[in-house]
C-alpha cells in the first residue's frame, strides 16, 4: 500500500541543493553528490528520485524513467508516481501516465508545486474536472504564487467558469502588473467596456515587456482589446507585432510543407494495409485549426451515444514514436513502412477504454489527425472521420488572430499570412484526397453550411456516423462540458453566423 511522504529536513535541504544545481547548470556536481549518497546508502530512494530529475534536466528521459522505477521499487511514494506520470506524458507513453497518476491521486499530502504537477498531467490526459480540483489545492497551498493563480484561472476557463477566471486574473494582475500571460488570458474574456479600461493599463506596460514571449502576450492582449472596441486597424497592428516577434524564431518552410503533403498523398495512393476486422468505431474531427472543429465536437458530443475525449495527441505520438515534435519526409516514410504500426495503434484503443464508458463511442477532435487518416483507418476500419472546412479568408484571419504556443511545430505556419494561406491550401488538398479515397469513412463539412443550415448539416453528420439524430445536439452551448481549445468562449454561445465573413474587418490586410 502506498503511503504519503513527509520530507525530513535533510531531504528538503538535499532537494534544494539539487534544484539549485539544476537551475545553474551544475548537473555533474549534483550527479556526483547523489551517486555518493547511493553508494553509502544503497536503499536511498530519495536520492534515486532526485537523480531522475538530474537526468530529465539532461534530456535523458530513458535513464530518468529507470531511476524513478528504482525509487518506487524501494519505497512506492505517491510523489514518485506523480513524477513518473509526468515523465510518461513527456515521452508520449500515455497509458503508463494514466496508470501512474491513478496511484498518485489516491493521496492528498502534496505541496503546491506537486499538486500543480498532478493537475498538469491530468489536463494532458483529458481529465479536466479532476485537474481543476488539484489546481484548486495547489492554489490553496500557495495563494500568493502567481503561476498557481494563473494555472487555476486557465483551469476555470477550460471548465467554462469565466466569472471565477476573471476575478482571479484581476487579482493576479493587481499583485503582478507585469504578468503578461495573465493580461492576455483576461483580454480573451473582456467586453467592450472592460476592454477600454484594460487598454489604458496595457499601453502603459509596453516598455516592461522585454522578451519575445512577454511582448507576444502583451501585444496580443492589446490587439484583442482593440477588437472588442471595434478598432480593427489598431488590432491588426498589434496582432502583426505579436506574430513578427515569434516569426523570427520559428523555422517554418511553406514550400517544404507543400512538398511533404504531396509526398503524403503519393504514399497514400500506394498504401494497401492488411485487412483488419477490428470493429472499434471511434469518431475523429479534423481540419485546419479555427475551422469549426470544436463546434462540431460539441454537437457530436451531445449524442447520448458519444463521449468526448478532447484533443488527444496519442495518434501522432504512436505514429511518430520518438519524433513527436517533428513531421517531415523521412518521418512519414518510416511511418508508412512500419509493419507494426497497426499493432502499436491498438494502444490508442486501450487508452480510450480508460477514458470512455464501454457503452459509448469516443470523439477525438485533435485537428492535425488529418495527417494520419490512412493509418487511423488501417487500425480502425470502422472509424468515422469528420473533416471541417471553412472559407479561406476567414480561416487565414482566424489563425492570424490566434496566439499559439511557439513550442508547437504544428502551428509554426500561423505567424505569417502568406504561410497561413499556403497551409490552408495544403490542408484542403489532403482533406480532398482522403475524402475521395474513403467515402464511407471520411466526410467533409463546411463550417458556413453548418451554422446557416444546422438541422440539415447535423442530420447529415449524425447519419454518416451511424448515430440517431437528436434535436438536442444544437443545445450544446447549454452544457458545462470542458473545452481546452481556442474556441472555449465561442462554443458556450448558441449557434450563430457571426464569424462568417469576419475577415472583412481585416480586408485591408489581405
Amino acid at each position: 500500500m502506498l503511503i504519503t511522504m513527509q520530507l525530513t529536513s535533510a531531504q528538503k535541504n538535499l532537494q534544494q541543493q539539487i534544484e539549485h544545481a539544476i537551475n545553474h547548470g551544475k548537473l555533474n556536481d549534483a550527479h556526483l553528490l547523489l551517486v555518493s549518497n547511493i553508494n553509502n546508502t544503497p536503499n536511498d530512494h530519495f536520492s534515486y528520485f532526485l537523480l531522475a530529475q538530474i537526468n530529465i534536466a539532461a534530456n535523458d528521459n530513458s535513464k530518468a524513467h529507470k531511476l524513478l522505477n528504482k525509487a518506487i521499487s524501494i519505497d512506492p511514494m505517491p510523489l514518485y508516481f506523480a513524477h513518473l506520470a509526468k515523465l510518461a506524458v513527456l515521452s508520449g507513453k500515455l497509458l503508463d501516465a494514466q496508470q501512474a497518476i491513478n496511484k498518485a491521486v489516491k493521496h492528498t499530502q502534496f505541496n503546491a508545486i506537486e499538486c500543480d504537477l498532478i493537475a498538469n498531467v491530468l489536463t494532458r490526459l483529458g481529465h479536466y474536472q479532476l485537474a481543476l480540483e488539484w489546481q484548486l489545492q495547489a492554489h490553496q497551498h500557495a495563494p500568493t504564487n502567481p503561476q498557481m493563480s494563473y494555472n487555476l484561472a486557465v483551469a476555470y476557463k477550460i471548465m467554462g467558469q469565466f466569472n471565477d477566471a476573471v476575478q482571479l486574473l484581476h487579482s493576479l494582475i493587481k499583485q503582478h502588473p507585469q504578468h503578461f500571460q495573465a493580461h492576455y488570458s483576461l483580454a480573451e474574456l473582456n467586453d467592450n467596456q472592460q476592454a477600454k479600461q484594460h487598454l489604458q493599463l496595457l499601453l502603459g506596460l509596453t516598455e516592461y515587456a522585454k522578451t519575445p514571449i512577454q511582448q507576444q502576450f502583451l501585444h496580443h492582449a492589446i490587439a484583442l482589446n482593440y477588437e472588442h472596441c471595434t478598432d480593427y486597424k489598431q488590432a491588426f497592428t498589434h496582432f502583426n507585432t505579436s506574430k513578427k516577434l515569434i516569426y523570427q524564431n520559428v523555422k517554418y518552410n511553406a514550400q517544404a510543407h507543400r512538398e511533404f503533403c504531396r509526398q503524403l498523398i503519393a504514399l497514400s495512393d500506394d498504401y494497401r494495409p492488411q485487412i483488419n476486422h477490428n470493429n472499434f468505431a471511434p469518431l475523429f474531427i479534423v481540419g485546419m485549426p479555427r475551422s469549426g472543429t470544436t463546434l462540431m465536437e460539441k454537437i457530436i458530443n451531445q449524442s447520448t451515444h458519444v463521449q468526448g475525449v478532447g484533443e488527444l495527441n496519442d495518434i501522432a505520438q504512436l505514429c511518430q514514436g520518438n519524433n513527436t515534435q517533428l513531421l517531415n519526409s523521412s518521418v512519414i516514410n518510416a511511418v508508412y513502412k512500419n509493419s507494426e504500426l497497426t499493432t502499436q495503434l491498438a494502444q490508442y484503443q486501450q487508452r480510450i477504454t480508460q477514458l470512455v464508458d464501454p457503452q459509448l463511442r469516443s470523439c477525438d477532435k485533435q485537428p492535425f489527425n488529418f495527417y494520419y487518416i490512412d493509418l487511423i483507418l488501417a487500425a480502425f476500419p470502422s472509424a468515422k472521420i469528420i473533416c471541417m472546412q471553412r472559407g479561406e479568408k476567414d480561416s487565414c484571419i482566424a489563425n492570424f488572430r490566434q496566439l499559439y504556443n511557439p513550442a508547437s511545430p504544428f502551428h509554426h505556419y500561423s505567424y505569417n499570412l502568406n504561410n497561413i494561406k499556403n497551409f490552408y491550401e495544403d490542408c484542403g488538398d489532403l482533406i480532398e484526397h482522403f475524402t475521395n479515397k474513403y467515402p464511407d469513412n471520411v466526410i467533409t463539412i463546411k463550417y458556413e453550411e453548418l451554422v446557416t443550415n444546422p438541422i440539415a448539416s447535423t442530420q447529415q453528420v449524425y447519419a454518416f456516423c451511424d448515430l440517431t439524430w437528436q434535436e438536442q445536439c444544437l443545445d450544446f452551448y447549454k452544457q458545462h462540458s470542458p473545452s481546452a481549445t481556442a474556441s472555449k468562449v465561442q462554443v458556450r454561445q448558441p449557434l450563430n453566423n457571426k464569424a462568417i465573413d469576419y475577415w472583412q474587418h481585416y480586408g485591408f490586410a489581405l
